[in-house]
């Protein structure tokens, strides 16, 4: 008997632990130092990127132009990263007495727009323009050549992983200078109004990039012709061809983009994605006990050094540890416990949860066992404990 009422008071404190245990809901880290906007138009902006004065590393400032609804991200003028593009407008004459035909060049250049920032992986999505080849009639032709700046020991690189060099068009070359190249072939007899995610040289070619550029430090993105398809009447009716730096991710082909200049139309004011690699500093993670270097970037408690492997130098970001997340940028606050009860999908439990700091705890409820993180409890108490405990508490039995 003793032992019979033991059993009951364990599952009825059991009943009530359950009822009972609450995790308190999590506090958002902050992304930004306090006083900092932490957004311009619908782009997140973390520390140690930042809009205002103070509120960002050197080599991490942001300009917010309010000019446009909803106002957009950019890199400043005198940021060394930055685009440059190289325009050539060709007229023709039908007349015999003009040897050459008129042609006309201009260059520009055009600050990165910022479009997203991951500091878990230590990446940027900026936004790109990219070079073309457009001849839509037998008089005209128009091309451009877009060059990349990437100075000697940028904190920005090209993310190879994630870029790629593609070439979109009928017979044309997407070259890298001093890098890879790909060929488009036959894109003039392809069926329109096909669609695929495939670039494999039919109409649209990839390949991947250099992982960093030579010194100095550019990477310049051309588009050839094929010169037999350049100026013929056949080709007028099907227009540009491209080559671009692009997240490859992004783009899907379809064989309407080689009719005309529909990409080019679709594409030119905004850009195309490109990611980009970003480093906090120039040198390697400190060793246990060894004094942080100036300027040492993860002041967050609960931060932790990774190292980017470097082709010149040197380089690390900063993540928050196991358990935590956060800012690793943010010396107060900014990488804060995980409260994993409240992610089940990330972090299973199927019995009681309780957060704990770094980490959480899962266990069986009294009364059962197993291993709660993998699996679901089973009882130990016998059926008839059960059903005596459920007449005393007016609890309804459960059916057998």
């Amino acid at each position: 008997m003793t032992t019979y009422l033991l059993l009951l008071l364990l599952l009825a404190a059991t009943i009530m632990v359950v009822a009972s245990q609450q995790n308190p809901p999590s506090t958002p880290a902050p992304i930004t130092l306090p006083g900092c906007p932490d957004k311009c138009g619908k782009v997140s902006i973390p520390y140690p990127f930042g809009i205002k004065d103070g509120c960002y590393l050197p080599g991490f400032h942001i300009i917010c132009n309010d000019t446009f609804h909803p106002p957009r991200a950019f890199f400043p003028a005198d940021n060394p990263l930055g685009w440059t593009q190289t325009r050539t407008e060709v007229i023709y004459y039908s007349t015999s007495h003009i040897p050459e035909p008129d042609k006309f060049i201009n260059s520009s250049t055009s600050p990165v727009e910022l479009s997203g920032v991951s500091l878990v992986e230590g990446k940027l999505l900026v936004q790109a323009p990219f070079s073309y080849d457009c001849t839509l009639n037998l008089s005209w032709n128009t091309a451009r050549t877009m060059t990349m700046q990437f100075p000697y020991e940028s904190k920005f690189l090209l993310s190879h992983g994630s870029t790629v060099l593609m070439g979109i068009g009928s017979s044309a070359q997407a070259r890298q200078a001093l890098g890879p190249s790909c060929d488009t072939y036959e894109g003039l007899y392809l069926p329109k109004g096909i669609n695929t995610t495939a670039c494999s040289g039919l109409g649209c070619c990839q390949v991947a990039i250099q992982p960093e550029p030579p010194k100095p430090g550019f990477f310049n993105v051309h588009v050839y012709l094929e010169r037999e398809y350049y100026r013929t009447k056949d080709y007028g009716t099907r227009g540009c061809s491209y080559a671009m730096l692009v997240d490859k991710s992004w783009y899907n082909f379809t064989t309407m983009d080689l009719d005309g200049d529909v990409f080019l139309r679709r594409n030119d004011a905004g850009g195309v994605p490109v990611v980009l690699d970003f480093v906090a500093g120039f040198h390697p993670c400190p060793r246990p006990h060894q004094p942080e270097p100036k300027g040492y970037a993860c002041t967050s408690h609960n931060s932790m050094c990774v190292e980017v492997p470097l082709l010149y130098t040197d380089g690390y970001i900063c993540r928050c540890i196991d358990g935590y997340e956060g800012n690793p940028y943010i010396p107060t606050g900014g990488c804060q416990d995980i409260n994993e009860c409240e992610r089940p999908d990330l972090y299973p439990c199927h019995g009681i949860c309780q957060n704990m700091v770094g980490g959480y705890k899962c266990t069986c409820p009294t009364g059962t066992r197993g291993n709660a993180t993998q699996g679901r409890c089973t009882d130990i108490f016998p059926l008839q404990a059960k059903l005596s405990l459920g007449n005393q508490l007016n609890y309804p039995q459960p059916i057998i």
